[in-house]
Parts: C-alpha cells; structure tokens; sequence
C-alpha cells in the first residue's frame, strides 16, 4: 500500500492532490490511499462538499510504510517519521527542498500555480481518464491556490487546466464557481488567533535555524480588526516554545493584494526599518511562495 501524503497544516490544494494522486497510482494498477496531517480548513471542506467525497484519513506517522509526497518537498513539512518511510514519488510546484531518498523515484516538480495542475497534465500524458469528482477536485485546488486567477504564481498552465477541467465536471458558470469558493476560502468567523496562525503555517529551515510563515487570506482586512495583539502574542508563544528565530504571518486581502505583515522573534529587528506608523504593508502581495517569503529571504540573511 502508498500511502499519498501532504504537507502539515493542510490546504485544498494539500488534501486534493492526495486525493487525485490516490485514484492516479490505483489507475496504474497500485493499492494507494490518501492521508492527512491536519484538520482540513473551511474551504476545504467546502470544496469535499461539493465533490461529494469524504476527507482522507488522519495519518501523522508514517514509519515502514512506502509513501508519494503531494505540495511539498521540504522535509519540515513532512511527517515527523519521514526518515523511516520509503518516499516512491513526489508531486509538488514549489522549490526542491531537502528531502533526500535511498533508491530513484517518480518526481513531478513543475513551476505551475498548484500541484493539481501537474496532475492533471499527468493524467493527460498518461492518458488516465479523469472522473467528473477528480475535475471537480483539480479545478476547485488549482482555483484556491491561483486565488481565482489572480495570484503571480498562476501560470497558462493552470488556466487551461482549469478550462478542461470545468468541462469535465459540467460547471458551466465558472465565475460563480469561484465566487463561492472564495467566500468559504476567506471565512475565518469564530477562529481564535491561534488558530489562524495554524491555518496555513508552514515552516522553513534557513541560515541554520526555524522560520515559520503563515498566511490569512481575508476578503478585507477590517476582518481581523481588534485581533492584531492576539495574533502578535501567538507568534511571540510560538518563538519561545518551538525556539524559532522568527515567526510571521500574512495577513492578505485577495481584493486588493494587500498584505499587512505581523512578526516576532530575535530576528524581528531586521524588519523594522520597513515599518511606517508601526505597520508593515506589502503592496501588491498575494503569494507567500513567490513573493512573501522570497522577501523575507532577503531581509532576514
């Protein structure tokens, strides 16, 4: 049995991805099964809702067992017990990181706006028939990871993935399709600060030591009005407990591609001469992947 996995802290595009990889390997004649590190988010589950498909089972050791990894490569990311499997294959849209593997494998790494992208080009080249649930799952990752098109990262790529793919899956209104996945992408009522921070943390190893970088796509701003001091004492808990040299997290209206930066840690100073009236405003910032952390990579060596 493979088991196919995503990164922790899951998103749509994390949960999809096993979800297709998984039907991809049976197509081939392989037992595979996905599996999750994470509680699923609510666009998440808006998106499984819509398929009609339940959520992958909740997996976070993965000792002895053979596995493919979907939207990640960096070993942070990966379940703890990493070292302990047999990685098969890899399928994911952002930098190589350092996971390192005994014997060759299958890797899929295309510079593309999400990894359902990839597998659907994988099913095209393989000629694996794609069901109207798989369409419906490809679309809906490649559209939240893309934020309906609008993110940097999108590529011609994922706009013909996504023309194809609505085809497949009978959605003859894309507009409103986005629309509503937008809204469930930026519904954040009743988290609590910790739990935004977590809602897609991811964390980096740089200049020997742990960074972590979190995103908050909001439909305005205004939505995290009078929660900015519990967002910072996060972050603040967060760099103490787990020793990480800094923590921060986007906090990015998808309207306007505004982001407004909150940070801590010993390596915060470093920041602080882009502050103006105490806040630090990214102008033009949707992707923490092609253009949050690429910057903070800058600013922090």
């Amino acid at each position: 049995m493979i088991l196919v996995v995503g990164h922790k802290n899951p998103d749509s595009d994390s949960i999809c991805s096993a979800l297709v990889a998984s039907d991809f390997l049976r197509a081939r004649g392989l037992e595979a099964t996905p599996v999750r590190q994470g509680e699923i988010n609510r666009e998440t589950q808006h998106i499984l809702s819509t398929a009609g498909v339940d959520q992958p089972e909740l997996r976070t050791e993965v000792a002895g067992e053979k596995i493919w990894l979907v939207d990640y490569t960096d070993l942070s990311q990966a379940p703890d017990d990493v070292a302990q499997a047999e990685i098969l294959g890899i399928v994911d849209h952002h930098r190589l990181g350092d996971v390192m593997t005994v014997n060759p494998l299958e890797a899929w790494i295309w510079p593309v706006g999400c990894t359902c992208t990839i597998l659907f080009n994988m099913h095209k080249i393989e000629q694996v028939e794609i069901s109207k649930t798989n369409a419906l799952l490809m679309m809906s990752a490649i559209l939240s990871d893309t934020v309906g098109f609008a993110s940097p990262t999108c590529t011609q790529k994922d706009k013909d993935a996504v023309q194809e793919l609505a085809k497949i899956a009978e959605v003859e209104d894309l507009d409103k399709f986005i629309r509503e996945l937008l809204i469930a992408k930026t519904d954040i009522k009743g988290l609590s600060a910790p739990q935004l921070v977590e809602k897609d943390l991811k964390a980096y190893p740089f200049n020997g030591r742990d960074v972590v970088v979190g995103q908050i796509e909001l439909a305005t701003l205004d939505q995290v009005d009078g929660m900015i001091d519990a967002l910072q004492a996060d972050l603040v808990r967060r760099c103490e407990e787990d020793k990480l040299a800094f923590a921060a997290v986007m906090l990015t209206d998808i309207t306007t591609a505004q982001t407004r930066l909150i940070y801590a840690g010993e390596w915060s100073t470093k920041l602080d001469s882009h502050l103006e009236d105490g806040l630090l405003m990214m102008e033009n910032t949707l992707s923490r992947k092609k253009q949050g952390w690429p910057w903070l990579q800058e600013q922090l060596v």
